[in-house]
């Protein structure tokens, strides 16, 4: 059998480490992030938290391309979910999944797939899915190899890695309506969260509302998306920049980042 990674830190055999952090700087978000886990008690990954706080409570719950299964392992141990459906495309994520699972009293409570993608679920009765930590157009081709997923009352949860304008897209042109969004930070970078919910009926997007949502007052005055926005439009200067290296037009991109430039001013 192969040896398997170590649990991150906060999970452990029979469920979840608890454990108490110390403040790294004054004043910063990640001294916010330690007094959050020392009142929860628990440390799980920025980005696991954010997903993690989007899933309903009582959720059947499938995590797609579930790894390590870290994230409802998490979520059994917060007793926020019912059960778990773990799938994953390679055999060896699912069998390292399996074996995490079974050094904690949560088994009984998750089921493991192995499957590309999120069709296989259409008989599971979930009613919360994750896709979390791939790139944006994969996430969009899997929702679109599950046209079961456009049913009211199932949630996604969405954490792209790249392409983010991808997963808005999708989800605009399918009905799907963005119902929360969170900008985690994690090892210096920042990330973004979508959780959101078939409503029916297509919508249009600007190109900067695919990039970062809707512009309301609360996520305007919210530092976390402020510093997304800007790590974003840094992304895109170096876009530009590389495309006028290589004697491409770089129109649309350098329109685009007018925009970004008017937000951030």
């Amino acid at each position: 059998m192969p040896r398997l990674p170590p649990f991150p830190r906060g999970i452990h055999r029979g469920g979840l480490r608890r454990s108490r952090h110390r403040c790294r700087r004054a004043g910063s978000e990640d001294q916010r992030l330690s007094r959050e886990k020392t009142v929860s008690g628990i440390a799980p990954d920025p980005r696991l938290r954010a997903a993690a706080g989007f899933v309903r409570q009582g959720a059947v719950f499938a995590d797609i391309g579930t790894d390590h299964a870290y994230l409802p392992l998490f979520l059994l141990e917060e007793g926020r979910i019912a059960r778990a459906v773990c799938t994953d495309i390679n055999e060896g994520p699912l069998a390292s999944a399996r074996a995490h699972a079974a050094m904690t009293h949560y088994i009984d409570n998750m089921t493991f797939r192995l499957a590309d993608g999120a069709a296989c679920l259409a008989d599971e009765g979930v009613t919360d899915v994750a896709i979390c930590g791939m790139g944006g157009e994969l996430i969009a081709d899997i929702l679109s190899r599950a046209p079961f997923l456009e049913t009211e009352g199932i949630r996604l949860i969405l954490q792209p890695m790249t392409r983010h304008s991808a997963v808005r897209r999708y989800l605009a042109a399918h009905g799907f309506r963005v119902v929360g969004e969170a900008f985690p930070r994690s090892e210096g970078k920042r990330y973004v969260v979508l959780a959101a919910e078939f409503a029916g009926g297509s919508y249009a997007l600007t190109p900067i509302e695919e990039e970062l949502g809707a512009l309301t007052e609360e996520k305007l005055a919210d530092p976390a998306f402020l510093d997304y926005a800007a790590a974003r439009r840094t992304t895109l200067e170096k876009i530009v920049r590389g495309k006028r290296l290589g004697g491409e037009s770089s129109r649309e991109e350098e329109a685009l980042l007018s925009q970004f430039k008017e937000l951030l001013r």
